[in-house]
């Protein structure tokens, strides 16, 4: 036993063939599958070619580490028995189902009704799912818990339409009904079914056929001395594989038992035989303890192990199943793998020693070349992997078969290879890069480019090819040449253009030259690569295919392949398959294209995702043997491709898994059913409308690595069909009410539906739009018009009263206005009146005020004149008597004075009070300047010169403290509003 599980088996006979069906079809199987299959598929099986392999581990999947048991479904899932529990698997999506005791499941198998049967720990029972793919379970050891002291169930088979829950102690009967305990002697170890026949290995004990529910003894434990893990059909026998001594024969009418003494027993022995499952192609797959997987044909040869070291996940094999499409699947004591064992693509990565990159290869005589950037390497049926040939050490560019000659092009030469020893061609100084056979002016020759001179070959008295000559005229970093049936050398630069060269009819001299930098004059300079197709020189830029006319001498658009093809456009080098099919080499994928009628059509397309060490750029090279078995240069490696029956994509099942109608406010979620698949649109799903945002998930279980790709059109949504992702999901927020059709297409690279389904689904209207609410709708409407209406006349109303109300405030408000502006103009008046009024008072004062000291000073002058004696006395005595006369008694200035302080509100009086060092010129000439009088009146009216005044003004502004900067007039004009803002505070 082993720690972690112990070992068990899985029933090897795919779905169950009867016997008399195998018997009957056995010639046939042998005749049309087994032995071309065998023959075509292993030409070259000496070479340990390896089926391609994907891993998954616990950080994809997301479970337990240890997976127990694995089987498909009817619907194209895995179904894995996890340590977690049930784990379903379709290609993209991994779910994981609980057991209601929280256990794993150790036994797995699918009923034809669809019913999942697990076993588990001292519990067995089935899974089914609902419309809506829920899965619910269903316990059968309930009706015999009492049986069940700690039992694990670990194979679960269909016999006689009876289902058998085998565990280590015992095994148990369901009929459908009830579950029966059987009745055993000894505990049972693996239970096996092969056609319409059971078998049961016991514990330390016989190997059994079980009849009418009772064992037979077949082998007694004594005579095999190990206990049998798988058993096979094998020419009307039984094939047994036992757990450490390899394989046995066993005739069950002559009871002769044999052992089949076959390398692959070794393997199986020092690895401890576990599991094992034939595959439809008669391939028999044994897996492991410790050691990884084997599989054997029937004659007996190995064709391939796998473990650790080869690329598998885990070495500890603990259940073997087979998909539809061919492919093996294994759960391991940690992790999962998927071996495409029904791919026409296997790999060969040497283990243990690193070949670098893989330039050319050539498979001859069962001896396959790798030339490689570390040296040339050969690898026969002895080597445990490729042997550096002596002397090939560095960079190696081709190896080629010209006349059952190896002639490869080195760093350090051109090489002669014969077996595994090499011998520099005498002539080159330096290996080639590039080697072609062609026709130049009539003459066969052998042409090398490298970064050296052109070299030729031609063929000496032996027909065998010796080095000839140099081409003088020519050298550069040439990548690829071809050669037109015109001549024309055309050899493209590793990193710019193309040349075209041609030469002198002895072949020695380069007589004509031309270098072309862009084949589009809107394109920009760059690498050209050039090729041959269908015996036309084909040129590609990376934007379109272009070729050599000829007739016109020209290089010209080829429509050919730009019409259908102009992505392929990156092509950097063709290589023919046969006469119609030809491999174009990308840096993303290799594209086979077939030529039927006149035009191109794609065949097959192989990613370089499908390789965990594809190629680098512009490296990628192609070997087709014989056989049209294709071999793609790896880093690291080789693949090897060979066309068999193509894969029925229409046995893969595309369904709908789950239908989800979210709620965006509540964020609420309901599921629908998944099982409509018809456009019946009398019984569909309907959801309320509060739930009208939708996610589709879809299951479209290929594993095979292919692409394929998903598209969606959502009839009276979408306009067209819609890509989907890579997730095999769609979302659809916020959709209308009404009815819908979700459409969905599986398609290939050539745009071929390979599947569709249609998915009718019903919107209900939203409750606003329901009879009732359109009911009250109504009668709200009314509702509302009346109040409209009522509001409506009341606003009328109401306006009518705001707007006469309005009205008259405005006439009043005008009026007011009016009476204000009347007042206005009357105030205006009377104050212009007033002021004229004061001005003209203020002018005949002053000019009273003048006249009076004229007179004084008249008189004085008289005076004066009559003291001198210059007029009689009684002449100015009259005179002077006359001035007395007319002279006012008056204080005319004192008159002045009051009157001005009346109009101007105390003028006199504020100055004084503000300023009472003012003598009366001064306040005189104050009064003066606030009625804005100019000098010139001033000086008149005071009897002064100008400049009088303004030594006056002067006084009057030191006396007043006034800087330069402030006006004399505006501080006599604004002394009143200082006054009235004093009298304020």
């Amino acid at each position: 036993m082993q720690s972690g599980g112990i070992i068990f088996i899985t029933y090897a006979w795919k779905n169950q063939l009867v016997v008399r069906t195998y018997r009957r079809n056995l010639l046939i199987l042998w005749l049309f599958v087994f032995i071309p299959s065998f023959l075509g598929s292993y030409v070259h099986a000496k070479i340990p070619f390896m089926p391609q392999i994907t891993n998954y581990s616990v950080n994809q999947y997301k479970a337990g580490n240890q997976n127990w048991a694995i089987c498909e479904g009817p619907d194209g899932k895995m179904y894995i028995g996890n340590n977690r529990g049930l784990l379903i698997f379709d290609g993209v999506h991994w779910d994981l189902v609980k057991l209601p005791n929280g256990l794993g499941v150790r036994a797995i198998y699918i009923s034809k009704n669809n019913r999942i049967y697990i076993g588990s720990f001292d519990e067995f029972g089935y899974f089914e799912s609902n419309e809506n793919n829920e899965m619910s379970y269903h316990s059968l050891s309930s009706e015999i818990a009492s049986f069940l002291q700690n039992e694990e169930f670990w194979t679960i088979n269909e016999f006689d339409g009876k289902i058998y829950f085998q565990s280590f102690r015992n095994y148990f009967i369901y009929d459908g009904d009830t579950v029966e305990k059987a009745d055993v002697d000894r505990p049972p170890l693996y239970i096996f079914l092969l056609g319409e026949q059971m078998y049961i290995q016991f514990m330390d004990g016989p190997f059994c056929r079980l009849q009418h529910e009772k064992p037979i003894e077949l082998i007694p434990y004594s005579r095999l001395k190990d206990v049998v893990v798988a058993i096979f059909p094998y020419k009307n026998k039984l094939l047994l594989a036992t757990s450490h001594n390899g394989f046995y024969i066993y005739d069950e009418q002559t009871e002769e038992l044999r052992e089949w003494n076959i390398p692959a027993g070794k393997i199986l022995s020092d690895g401890v035989a576990n599991r094992g499952i034939m595959l439809s192609d008669s391939t028999y797959i044994v897996g492991t303890i410790s050691n990884g997987i084997v599989a054997v044909d029937k004659q007996g040869t190995l064709l391939w192990h796998i473990n650790q070291e080869k690329g598998l996940i885990n070495n500890t094999i603990l259940r073997l199943a087979a998909d539809h499409t061919g492919n093996l699947w294994a759960a391991m004591d940690n992790g999962i793998a998927c071996i495409q064992v029904g791919s026409p693509l296997f790999s060969f990565n040497p283990s243990g020693i690193q070949i670098g990159m893989v330039h050319d290869m050539l498979v001859d005589k069962e001896t396959m070349y790798l030339a490689t950037n570390q040296g040339l390497y050969a690898m026969t049926e002895e080597d445990e992997s490729p042997m550096r040939i002596p002397g090939t050490e560095e960079q190696t560019w081709f190896i080629q078969n010209v006349g059952n000659q190896l002639i490869a092009g080195h760093n350090k030469g051109t090489l002669l290879i014969e077996g595994k020893k090499a011998t520099v061609i005498p002539g080159p100084n330096d290996g080639g890069t590039v080697l072609r056979k062609c026709i130049l002016h009539g003459k066969e020759i052998l042409l090398q480019m490298s970064y050296r001179p052109l070299s030729v070959f031609v063929r000496n008295e032996s027909n065998r090819w010796v080095f000839s000559h140099h081409v003088e005229g020519f050298s550069n970093l040439i990548k690829s040449f071809e050669v037109d049936p015109t001549g024309n050398i055309w050899a493209s630069h590793m990193y710019k253009g193309i040349y075209r060269v041609r030469l002198n009819e002895a072949l020695n001299e380069v007589v004509e030259m031309d270098f072309i930098d862009r084949l589009s004059p809107n394109h920009e300079s760059g690498t050209i690569n050039v090729m041959k197709l269908r015996g036309r020189i084909v040129f590609s830029d990376g934007k379109n295919f272009y070729t050599f006319e000829d007739l016109v001498d020209k290089i010209v658009p080829y429509d050919l392949l730009n019409n259908e093809f102009r992505n392929l456009s990156d092509t950097y080098r063709i290589v023919p398959l046969n006469n119609d099919l030809y491999w174009f080499i990308r840096n993303s994928e290799y594209v086979l294209l077939g030529f039927e009628e006149g035009k191109f059509r794609i065949k097959l397309r192989i990613p370089f995702t499908k390789f965990k060490n594809p190629t680098i750029e512009d490296r990628g090279n192609i070997f087709v043997d014989n056989d049209g078995n294709t071999y793609f240069c790896l880093n690291g490696g080789v693949a090897r491709y060979r066309k068999r029956t193509s894969k029925d994509n229409s046995k893969i099942t595309f369904t709908l898994s789950s239908v989800k109608a979210f709620s965006n406010d509540e964020k609420r979620e309901t599921l629908l059913p998944c099982s409509v698949v018809k456009s019946d649109l009398s019984a569909i799903p309907t959801v309320d409308y509060t739930y009208n945002s939708f996610t589709f998930r879809f299951s479209y279980p290929d594993y095979s690595g292919n692409n394929y790709y998903i598209f969606y059109k959502l009839d009276g949504y979408d306009k067209g069909w819609i890509s989907g992702s890579a997730d095999l999901q769609q979302s659809y927020p916020n959709l209308p009410f009404g009815q819908f059709v979700l459409h969905a297409q599986v398609r290939d690279d050539q745009e071929r539906v390979l599947a569709s389904i249609a998915y009718p689904f019903e919107i209900e209207h939203p409750f606003y739009l329901s009879w009732w609410a359109l009911i009250l709708y109504f009668l709200l409407f009314i509702f509302v018009l009346y109040i409209l209406i009522r509001t409506y006349t009341y606003w009328i109303l109401l306006h009518e009263k705001k707007a006469n109300e309005a009205m008259q405030m405005q006439q009043e408000e005008q009026l007011k206005r009016q009476e204000q502006m009347i007042f206005k103009l009357q105030n205006e008046k009377l104050e212009n009146d007033l002021t004229y009024k004061s001005k003209e008072l203020a002018s005949k004062t002053l000019s009273l005020i003048s006249q009076k000291d004229f007179l004084e000073n008249l008189k004085k002058e008289i005076q004066a004149q009559q003291l001198a004696g210059s007029y009689s006395k009684r002449f100015l005595d009259k005179l002077l008597l006359m001035i007395d006369e007319n002279t006012s008694t008056d204080d005319e200035w004192a008159v002045f004075q009051a009157n001005f302080d009346r109009l101007h509100e105390h003028f006199f009086v504020t100055l004084k009070e503000q300023y009472p060092d003012l003598s009366p010129g001064d306040l005189r000439m104050s009064a003066l300047l606030r009625l804005n009088l100019s000098t010139k009146d001033i000086a008149r009216i005071q009897n002064l010169t100008i400049r009088g005044v303004e030594t006056a003004r002067y006084r009057l502004r030191r006396k007043l403290n006034l800087p330069e900067s402030q006006s004399l007039v505006d501080f006599m004009l604004k002394l009143r509003e200082q006054k009235s803002e004093t009298t304020q505070e």
